[in-house]
């Protein structure tokens, strides 16, 4: 490579270690979600991404990410390549979703056995007589601990004065799957038509969505043995590739401008298989029979535009 292409990529680098170092000064300094104002498409892959990981873990995804980035530093000061260092950081960050592959399955099924509760709650609050948002802001303070925060959003949503319609489509956007949809589904059609019998609908479906997570736990206890052995195939293989890339037999000719470009291909498809891995062992959740909301149709106050 010439002078000029290796002062590029040293641009590029450069670049991307400003952007990561901004992100992780981000993460640190911790957010507060606005309830009514829409999701950015990256922050709500970042919120699906860390929804994967087990409770003991989001709750420290600052410090995961903040060691990711410093160890990401650390090998590229040391090895003296950028590639190096960045497929460190990711691999530190990839850590935790391949000792757990299924966690995504554990906390839908949490998800479904606490929207069922939800539901009963609803059902018995409902039958004093008050409207299904007053209801619903009731429920905000005791919701099951897995949606939780979802079920509070919905009620900040509420009583912002967001179209009721609209405020139940974001709730089933969050939780994106079908048996929520169907949930939503309840509440859209009696905010419209407001019919007598609700309390009766919630206690019937409440019961179908625990019999759903009774199922998936048997399912999930059939798939655990996938799930471990794909633990295993991609442990042995992180093994393999760190001892390889600490023997300069074996790396040193990646230690080059065209030995980068290569091992950032290499590091691309052994990311993209080990993906390919975890979502073999993932369970997905039923199909939705709602479109999403598009976040550009929101106003500022959450209503239609």
């Amino acid at each position: 490579m010439t002078t000029s292409q290796l002062a590029l990529v040293a641009a590029c680098c450069a670049v991307l270690t400003v952007v990561a170092l901004v992100l992780t000064a981000r993460e640190l300094r911790g957010r507060t979600p606005d309830p009514v104002k829409p999701a950015s498409r990256i922050g709500g892959r970042i919120r699906r991404a860390k929804a994967e990981l087990p409770q003991q873990w989001q709750a420290r995804w600052r410090h995961l990410v903040t060691t990711a980035a410093v160890v990401a530093l650390a090998v590229w000061a040391w090895t003296g390549w950028p590639v190096h260092g960045i497929l460190a950081g990711a691999a530190v960050l990839g850590l935790p979703y391949i000792l757990n592959p299924g966690t995504a399955a554990t906390l839908r099924i949490e998800r479904l056995e606490a929207l069922g509760q939800w539901l009963n709650h609803l059902a018995g609050v409902h039958t004093a007589g008050i409207s299904l948002p007053q209801t619903i802001g009731a429920s905000a303070k005791n919701a099951p601990g897995p949606i939780a925060a979802n079920v509070r959003a919905l009620s900040e949503r509420l009583r912002s004065g967001m179209e009721a319609t609209t405020a139940f489509g974001r709730f089933a956007d969050e939780l994106a799957d079908g048996v929520s949809d169907h949930v939503v589904l309840l509440f859209q059609s009696h905010a419209v038509y407001k019919g007598p019998g609700l309390s009766d609908a919630l206690e019937a479906l409440a019961v179908t969505i625990h019999q759903q997570a009774a199922d998936a736990r048997d399912i999930e206890a059939d798939r655990a043995k996938v799930r471990k052995s794909s633990r295993m195939v991609s442990l042995v293989i992180c093994v393999v590739v760190v001892g390889c890339m600490l023997n300069d037999a074996w790396s040193g000719w990646y230690q080059s401008p065209l030995g980068q470009i290569v091992l950032a291909v290499l590091g691309g498809a052994f990311a993209w298989t080990l993906s390919w891995l975890r979502r073999i062992a993932r369970t997905e959740p039923d199909p939705r029979l709602l479109d999403p909301l598009p976040a550009d149709q929101l106003t500022p106050t959450g209503g239609l535009r």
